[in-house]
């Protein structure tokens, strides 16, 4: 039996995406036949230790991580690795080792536990760093530390067997960092979705729940990250409440470090067309999705290839369109304009932002029809074939 060893920092029930996405390919490991063990952090329901759930060996680590504030968290970061690692060299050999990208470097582990056991390596990219943290202001950009970390990083790929980029857009950030193309994957992290239902537009118990009736709803759901270009679309909301547009609301569902700093920008501005609600659990995902008429999906400036929203793949699933802001070179762009489902509007073009709302609030029918299409397309779309495909062609061991 083939065995595979997924590291990542989180794994549910501890929340965060890129743990939907691994115990999604961690189940469907299992049934393809493969002995599977997940190595995470012990979260704030987790204990430290090993368990069997699901036919997956999960072992969990304790580390010291708080999200208080950029030190707390970078530290918290830089203890993981190490420890991760030494839990790694400490179980038994696995004939496939996959990295993800949280925390951040971690794909320097992989030479290192091919070196000790001899395992084949492939590193699940969601996150290119250090760029994502230049871009972020996070690092100073071309300075010698991120110069450092930037050629750690790229000899770490450079080892690994294969390299999995969640975009075309990130696999082209890869082969400008040297990266050999034979040893580019391209897998979006689409194929976790499937309990999301599309839910009837207008209204609805959960709409009224939330005293939301018969506004038009533009919806943004997930991390209010340092990724993400809110500016244009606060900017395009006051445009549209200063045209006295009474009957759009935009909602915002979900948490983040830039959350503060909206609500406050919200309250100063005085936009009384903008509301916050907090994180859905999954079991309401259907209905909260389903709030919304149509969905905004961003990307600041600088940061095309070096993140892909895969929340963009839940709002396919809702069966709504979707306007991305951001360059029109980045995953989610091309997926829209590819299958006609929605609008792409470039950063900072709140004007045109503004309009493109409009032309979906006037005309129902495309926004039924875009969301149907979406929908339809979603449904063809799994990661977990592709992933298992190159893990078979890895192995040592080829059933």
């Amino acid at each position: 039996m083939p065995s595979i060893l997924f590291i990542n920092r989180v794994y549910p029930p501890d929340s965060g995406a890129t743990g939907r996405v691994l115990q999604h390919a961690a189940r469907g490991f299992v049934k393809a036949g493969w002995d599977v063990t997940v190595l995470a952090t012990a979260g704030s329901r987790e204990a430290v230790g090993e368990e069997l759930s699901e036919g997956i060996r999960v072992v969990r680590v304790g580390i010291l991580f708080s999200k208080k504030n950029l030190v707390a968290r970078a530290l918290g970061y830089a203890l993981m690795i190490p420890g991760l690692l030494l839990k790694a060299l400490l179980l038994p050999r696995h004939d496939v080792v996959v990295t993800k990208t949280d925390p951040p470097m971690l794909a320097v582990v992989g030479p290192v536990i091919q070196w000790v056991k001899g395992s084949r390596l492939i590193h699940w990219a969601q996150d290119l760093y250090p760029e994502v943290a230049e871009e972020c202001g996070v690092l100073p950009k071309g300075r010698p530390l991120a110069n450092i970390l930037r050629s750690l990083s790229t000899w770490s790929l450079r080892s690994h067997d294969l390299t999995l980029a969640v975009g075309r857009c990130m696999a082209d950030r890869l082969l400008v960092r040297g990266i050999p193309p034979g040893s580019i994957r391209v897998v979006p992290n689409a194929g976790i979705e499937g309990w999301i239902m599309p839910a009837c537009r207008g209204r609805s118990d959960f709409r009224e729940a939330h005293g939301i009736s018969d506004e038009f709803v533009i919806m943004y759901s997930g991390n209010m990250g340092r990724a993400h270009d809110f500016a244009t679309i606060i900017e395009a909301a006051r445009q549209l409440q200063e045209q006295g547009e009474r009957k759009i609301l935009f909602l915002f569902v979900g948490e983040g470090p830039k959350e503060i700093t909206l609500r406050d920008t919200v309250t100063r501005l005085d936009l009384r067309n903008i509301r916050f609600l907090p994180s859905q659990s999954s079991s309401n995902l259907s209905e909260s999705l389903g709030m919304g008429d149509l969905h905004l999906v961003t990307i600041k400036k600088g940061m095309c290839g070096l993140v892909v929203p895969s929340k963009f793949y839940g709002v396919m699933a809702a069966g709504r369109p979707t306007i991305f802001v951001g360059s029109s070179e980045s995953e989610v762009a091309r997926v829209i304009l590819e299958n006609r489902i929605g609008d792409v509007i470039a950063s900072g073009a709140s004007k045109e932002l503004a309009a493109s709302i409009l032309r979906y609030r006037d005309h129902p029918e495309r926004v039924d029809e875009e969301g149907n299409r979406a929908r339809e397309s979603g449904l063809h779309w799994d990661f977990l074939p592709i992933l298992l495909h190159e893990a078979e062609q890895i192995s040592p061991r080829k059933r």
